[in-house]
């Protein structure tokens, strides 16, 4: 499992280096700025984020991490579709030890 959390973690890593674009979504908002919106809006609604990481490419957003209780994966995923400028939200999140 942790092998595939490292794979996935680098692929999206090493597509996000490459200059801010702004999403096809409607929304003039970059890459950047609609990762850090999930964030936000996440933890506001009560996600902890210590272990997440948030990616963003053209509306597409993947939440991949660990959050410490089973209801804030739904939560993430939720905080995540009312945020705009997000067209669709691939949650990977897990319940961590």
């Amino acid at each position: 499992m942790k092998t595939v959390i490292a794979s996935a973690l680098a692929l999206l890593i090493s597509s996000t280096v490459v200059p801010a674009v702004h999403a096809d979504t409607g929304s003039n908002a970059t890459d950047q700025q609609v990762a850090r919106d999930v964030r936000v809006k996440a933890a506001r609604n009560g996600v902890s984020l210590s272990h997440v990481f948030v990616f963003s490419r053209s509306g597409a957003v993947t939440l991949i991490g660990w959050v410490p209780e089973r209801g804030q994966v739904a939560l993430a995923e939720r905080s995540a579709t009312t945020v705009d400028g997000v067209t669709s939200v691939n949650n990977l999140l897990s319940r961590g030890r």
